[in-house]
């Protein structure tokens, strides 16, 4: 996929994320306005690891409820190659679908990564106070981004039997 319509589809994680690590670099160097441009760099390589990864990821985060869709799937086909055998309804379904696991996998990745750098970060600038401050933000970003992205995944991981069975159903 183009890389312009990744970077769009990446969402609010890909954001947090930019912001966080340029926020970062402005307390760790606040002179410097060269390092601030690596602020994107964790961005990429987060945008980079979803999209290589990303039937992993989908697997690990919501592998249960997807087999279970996927199953319920295979009751109706009963074909291992069900997305190409459906109308463009159902492949549009499956297709945001893919698209939105890509955002959740990179808010799940994004909340793991605040959540361990920003009590080191809030040590390293304020001492005790700043890991403090850290440890909240850690566990704001765990709850805001990787908890709420992973309950997203699973849902759309049981929705996506949905199309299919408003089609196969009725037969």
């Amino acid at each position: 996929m183009q890389i312009p319509i990744k970077i769009w589809d990446s969402g609010w994680g890909a954001v947090f994320l930019s912001i966080y690590t340029l926020l970062a670099i402005h307390q760790i160097f606040p002179e410097n306005h060269v390092y601030k441009s690596f602020a994107v760099l964790p961005t990429l390589l987060v945008m980079f690891l979803a999209e290589q990864y990303s039937t992993t990821l989908v697997d690990f985060w919501a592998g249960g409820e997807l087999k279970r869709a996927t199953e319920y799937i295979h009751t109706f086909t009963e074909d291992d190659h069900f997305y190409h055998a459906a109308n463009e309804n159902i492949q549009s379904s499956v297709d945001d679908f893919d698209r939105r696991a890509y955002q959740n996998n990179i808010s799940i990745l994004t909340g793991f990564i605040i959540a361990v750098t920003a009590p080191f970060l809030g040590f390293y600038l304020h001492d005790l106070t700043g890991a403090g401050v850290g440890f909240v933000i850690a566990i704001c970003a765990v709850q805001w981004l990787s908890r709420r992205s992973i309950d997203q995944m699973n849902t759309l991981a049981r929705d996506i039997a949905e199309p299919y069975k408003a089609k196969y159903e009725n037969q």
